[in-house]
């Protein structure tokens, strides 16, 4: 970002404005949308491509844990 001229206080300002919910909300919608692409694969296929998904996007194995079980995918 700062080689397209973002200074750091700018960067810093805007990950600051991100909070955890935000970041779930962003997740879900991903995963969700993937989801409804994938209904005749099995569960553990599902799983793995969501998984990926995600995790290529940047978000955490807890967010990514708390999608999977939204979308009864996970147990527990």
């Amino acid at each position: 970002m700062r080689q397209k001229g973002v200074t750091q206080e700018q960067i810093d300002e805007a990950l600051e404005s991100i909070d955890d919910e935000s970041e779930y909300r962003s997740a879900f919608e991903l995963g969700f949308k993937k989801y409804n692409t994938m209904s005749r694969l099995a569960p553990d296929v599902q799983v793995r491509r969501i998984q990926s998904l995600l995790a290529r996007k940047g978000f955490n194995f807890a967010i990514i844990s708390r999608v999977l079980k939204e979308l009864d995918l996970l147990s527990n």
